[in-house]
């Protein structure tokens, strides 16, 4: 994804536009890539799990930036009578580059360049611009890689049990994971690249996990007032880790997003009927599943009464909710 198409086009702005942080992008970004995780679920095999391979990444960004930097900075376009002129005077001034010490100054106090004619000069810049591609390609797929590896945990953290019929003071155990992929993750970019890179890798990522958790929250199959308070429990924890990788951060649209569950359905299509759907803080479709969460312990039910009508309010309450659309 981050190689080429709509989402590469994406990046580019957001990296051309670092300075200013574009929050318009980054939106941009986030919807773009949570409608893909939608449309397509991640895989083991979409993630790179390996930290060195991270590393590695890192290196080649590092490593190609310099190198197209460093051989910028040797070329010289020379003019048609100059490079003439070298060329006549050329059997008496061989010298190996190999012997050659770069540091110091040579040619009239001018450092070691290579003298090239406009035509070759193109073909250089080429092989340059070539250089740098391939370190953004890698610093992308960093940015994208984070999101993507966050995000298939998260998919796992949201198909998890939330019908717990008891109170818990324990996070779920994919949150504890994913914060361990983060740390490691962080550790990473931290060594091996600048703060400017880290800044670009990170920004906007609790952003994409505030909407990730809404958007899927269909994913939840059930959820009791015990289950939904140990939802807001991992929304917690992965806070104070998002802190820790991204700096001042809240989850905040999600954390509402699930305090509305503990007011009812019914409280919940009533704020979209004043608003009309219009100035609501979620969707339609993201009240659809909130509301579906609300009826599901009774849709679950084993006394075949509560269930059946658990079913009809919900099927009321989808009504009322699509009539504000």
């Amino acid at each position: 994804m981050a190689a080429a198409g709509d989402l590469r086009d994406v990046l580019d702005l957001l990296w051309k536009s670092r300075s200013q942080e574009d929050s318009s992008l980054v939106q941009k970004e986030i919807e773009y890539l949570v409608s893909k995780t939608k449309e397509t679920p991640l895989l083991p095999a979409d993630i790179i799990s390996n930290r060195g391979t991270v590393a590695s990444l890192c290196l080649l960004y590092t490593s190609m930036q310099w190198l197209a930097g460093g051989l910028t900075r040797l070329q010289r376009v020379v003019s048609p009578s100059e490079s003439l002129k070298r060329t006549s005077t050329k059997a008496q001034q061989v010298r190996r580059w190999t012997l050659l010490d770069l540091n110091r100054p040579y040619h009239d106090g001018e450092a070691a360049h290579l003298p090239m004619d406009q035509e070759l000069a193109t073909t250089f810049n080429g092989i340059i611009s070539s250089m740098r591609s391939l370190a953004l390609d890698a610093l992308f797929t960093l940015q994208v890689d984070i999101r993507c590896g966050t995000a298939h945990m998260m998919m796992k953290m949201l198909d998890a049990p939330y019908l717990l019929s008891f109170p818990t003071n324990n996070p779920d155990p994919k949150v504890l994971e994913v914060n361990l992929d983060l740390v490691s993750f962080d550790d990473a970019l931290s060594t091996y690249l600048s703060s400017e890179e880290h800044r670009f890798i990170t920004s906007g990522l609790a952003a994409f996990v505030d909407t990730l958790l809404v958007a899927h929250a269909s994913r939840i199959k059930a959820m009791d007032m015990s289950g939904c308070g140990r939802m807001q429990l991992n929304i917690l924890v992965l806070q104070q880790n998002l802190k820790g990788v991204e700096g001042d951060v809240s989850l905040s649209r999600s954390s509402h997003f699930f305090e509305l569950f503990a007011e009812g359905a019914d409280s919940i299509v009533a704020r979209v009927k004043e608003t009309g759907g219009k100035d609501s803080d979620f969707t339609i479709e993201e009240c659809k599943a909130l509301v579906e969460l609300c009826h599901s312990e009774g849709i679950q039910s084993t006394q075949r009464e509560t269930s059946i009508q658990a079913r009809r309010r919900l099927t009321e309450h989808l009504r009322q909710l699509e009539e504000c659309m």
